[in-house]
């Protein structure tokens, strides 16, 4: 871990405080004016910062654009599941839909972090949250609200970027070209098994009633899980990524045990969301260290439920994906004929 974060740079802090400040301020501001209950939109919008790291910053504005609003459509079609009252079955197409879509889009923009974990979690975090119809346009406004916040800091920066700087393709020729590249044979096995995978193991967090009301980490833990199928060191990527997974599910088993409030709960998804911004590039398995108490913390922000029930149910869940996993990415390999 110390090696792992020798190499910081002045480029990495500034990154992580524009990473914390895109996530925080915008949640500190609506626990000022006492509208707490609209903070997990805020911040999944937000996570549009975390989208392009390493890119040119011209070209990590194009990336955060193309995330925000992937992010903040997900959002909508979550919050107009829950406001409708449809069936169970819907939210199911919709996920296998959510995965389809970001695996694909994750390919063609190249992007980092790779493949449909976030999109996964706003999509069943979001839906889990009873909404009318009524609700929709200002919840919809702080989700991309703070998706533009996140851009507006990544242009700021960008002012400042190498005369030299090669300008950005442009998005829809960026996602043409990156789909044209893609190996397609590899790319629909990955595909598949991503919403195999992610779908099954949904649905047995279900029916297994492991969750408290819309268990989602079970999936969420195979998304994250995912990148690594087509990896040439898959087996070790994938016992980085598992260790990470469930690491960063015993760490939110401590952080929270001590019943944070609501500030000191936005400081900790601050403080995650900085430190996983510098490790993401590095090493995608110490990132979950961080991303997984970010992502319990946010499912929480809103909601005040107690920690202990959430905290046991995460765990069980997030065995339950890694177990799911590992069987996916197995069988996924056999079909790719790769060891």
């Amino acid at each position: 871990m110390r090696r792992l974060f020798a190499d910081i740079h002045r480029h990495d802090i500034e990154a992580a405080v524009r990473v914390a400040a895109a996530v925080g301020l915008p949640l500190l501001a609506l626990d000022a004016i006492g509208r707490l209950d609209l903070a997990v939109y805020a911040a999944f919008g937000g996570l549009a910062m975390l989208y392009g790291h390493s890119e040119p910053a011209k070209k990590r504005v194009e990336s955060q654009i193309v995330a925000g609003t992937g992010l903040v459509v997900t959002m909508a079609v979550a919050m107009a599941w829950s406001a409708s009252q449809a069936p169970l079955a819907v939210l199911g197409a919709l996920l296998v839909l959510t995965v389809i879509a970001a695996v694909t889009l994750g390919s063609a923009m190249r992007w980092i972090p790779r493949g449909e974990m976030f999109f996964v979690l706003v999509l069943l975090i979001i839906a889990a949250i009873p909404t009318k119809w009524e609700s929709l346009p200002l919840a919809l406004a702080v989700g991309a609200g703070g998706a533009a916040f996140s851009v507006l800091l990544a242009v700021i920066n960008g002012i400042g970027a190498l005369p030299g700087e090669e300008k950005p393709e442009g998005w829809r020729r960026r996602i043409a070209s990156g789909y044209a590249d893609l190996d397609r044979r590899q790319h629909l096995v990955v595909l598949a098994a991503a919403t195999l995978g992610v779908l099954a193991a949904w649905s047995l967090a279900l029916a297994l009633a492991l969750g408290i009301g819309h268990p989602f980490w079970a999936a969420v833990t195979v998304a994250a899980l995912m990148p690594a199928l087509a990896a040439k060191e898959v087996w070790r990527r994938a016992v980085h990524l598992m260790v990470g997974t469930l690491g960063g599910v015993a760490i939110a088993a401590l952080l929270f045990s001590f019943e944070p409030g609501p500030l000191a709960l936005i400081a900790i998804i601050v403080i995650c969301q900085a430190v996983a911004e510098i490790a993401v590039s590095r090493n995608y398995g110490v990132a979950l260290l961080f991303f997984c108490p970010l992502a319990i913390g946010m499912s929480n922000l809103s909601r005040g439920a107690p920690w202990p029930p959430i905290l046991v149910d995460r765990v069980a869940e997030a065995a339950l994906g890694v177990a799911v996993a590992f069987l996916t990415i197995f069988a996924g390999r056999r079909i790719l004929k790769v060891t």
